[in-house]
């Protein structure tokens, strides 16, 4: 994708004002660090329905349950129980469970497929806590789906593989604007949920807000597919809105999320 599609007109000016006055001190913008603060609520819009999550959380700060409204419908409740003795979570959303094993920090390392845990899908981390690896396992064996590469605590390849979890399908190429990412707003999406990834139940989201991103295909790379981010803020300096836009085998495409967080 040409640089010249990522930011244009008045609203890069805009953009860019509030982003530097969110950079953080150390990082040389002269502004001061956006506090982090739990999500409250996330709306997503991809211009057919309109589906939200209020999420609820324990003494602990781990997600307790989540209010889920689709299309302006009756609210279901997505339950989270933690047993900590035995390391697992089980989520309880439309009459479905759902077993996840957890590391020491609290982490998700495998979702469990089957009720005799033999097959799953896995995650590991780095040592500052970030998505590196997602595998799935299968008849006996692992099977690569997604090798993630961090750089400055930004994700910046999610490479993508084939079933055979050798050949690479796609690296999805990610850059990154200077503003704080304080209340980790999950973007990259190896795990692809608007709702599990909150509080920190997949690790750390980048530490930055995605400028944009890019598709190598390997099937096909002379094509120039990806998507672009804009956002609006609230009065402290906190993400109220995100709107991406962009190409695919399927034509154009927006997507938008409108968040709200929790006070202290």
């Amino acid at each position: 994708m040409k640089k010249s599609l990522m930011f244009m007109s008045a609203a890069v000016l805009a953009l860019s004002t509030v982003l530097i006055s969110s950079c953080s001190d150390d990082e040389g913008g002269g502004g001061s660090k956006v506090p982090p603060a739990k999500i409250k609520t996330i709306a997503f819009n991809d211009g057919s329905a309109i589906e939200s999550w209020e999420f609820t959380y324990d003494d602990q700060d781990r997600v307790s349950s989540i209010s889920n409204v689709y299309d302006g419908g009756d609210p279901s409740i997505i339950a989270y129980t933690y047993d900590d003795a035995a390391s697992e979570l089980t989520i309880l959303k439309d009459e479905n469970e759902t077993i996840y094993a957890l590391d020491a920090e609290g982490r998700v390392v495998k979702e469990y497929w089957n009720e005799d845990k033999t097959e799953w899908e896995g995650y590991q981390y780095d040592a500052d806590g970030r998505m590196i690896k997602v595998f799935e396992h299968y008849s006996g064996a692992d099977h690569l789906k997604y090798d993630l590469t961090v750089e400055d605590g930004n994700l910046t390849h999610r490479i993508r593989y084939e079933d055979d979890g050798t050949t690479i399908r796609e690296d999805r190429e990610f850059t990154y604007t200077i503003g704080d990412n304080a209340s980790g707003i999950h973007q990259t999406y190896a795990v692809d949920s608007e709702w599990k990834n909150i509080a920190g139940l997949y690790g750390k989201q980048s530490k930055k807000l995605v400028e944009a991103y890019v598709r190598h295909i390997t099937s096909d790379p002379g094509t120039s597919f990806g998507a672009t981010y804009t956002y609006t803020f609230d009065d402290k300096d906190r993400v109220a809105t995100q709107t991406k836009n962009g190409t695919s085998s399927g034509g154009n495409f927006t997507e938008s999320w409108a968040y709200t967080y929790y006070e202290d």
